[in-house]
């Protein structure tokens, strides 16, 4: 059974950096998935599987963003960093949620929180990091 996607990539999600836009089509796909695992008739057991994945991917991602912006010493750190403590968060929410049983909401939840947050974060902070990095002459 397929599911329907919540996010598509399109090239409006682009940042112009090939490593971090090749990412974000990863947690693209990664986010489907998940939507799809909750609508599943386990969805806790599904979910779960997808979430452990998922928490792995974007740990990794954001360990390389931060890397970059380490490295060419990007003015909107502090900032873009918090906004990936969020990310974090949100992830470990649904992981306690899943633990406690608290699957009601968790369609609704997936897309608000994690569909909404990283359209949100790529057209905003990481688009501006795309740029930075563009000028550093990182493509």
């Amino acid at each position: 059974m397929t599911f329907p996607a919540i996010i598509l990539w399109k090239p409006g999600l682009s940042v112009g950096v090939a490593a971090i836009d090749e990412d974000h089509k990863q947690l693209v796909k990664m986010i489907n998935r998940l939507f799809g695992a909750s609508l599943s008739l386990d969805p806790a057991r599904v979910v779960t599987a997808v979430l452990d994945e998922l928490t792995v991917y974007v740990r990794a991602h954001l360990d390389r963003e931060e890397a970059y912006m380490r490295h060419y010493d990007y003015p909107g750190f502090q900032q873009h960093q918090q906004e990936h403590q969020r990310l974090l968060e949100a992830v470990g929410r649904f992981r306690r949620n899943l633990e406690l049983g608290l699957t009601m909401n968790l369609k609704e939840e997936i897309e608000r929180s994690l569909r909404d947050w990283l359209v949100s974060h790529i057209q905003g902070h990481d688009r501006r990091l795309g740029q930075f990095l563009n000028q550093q002459g990182i493509y």
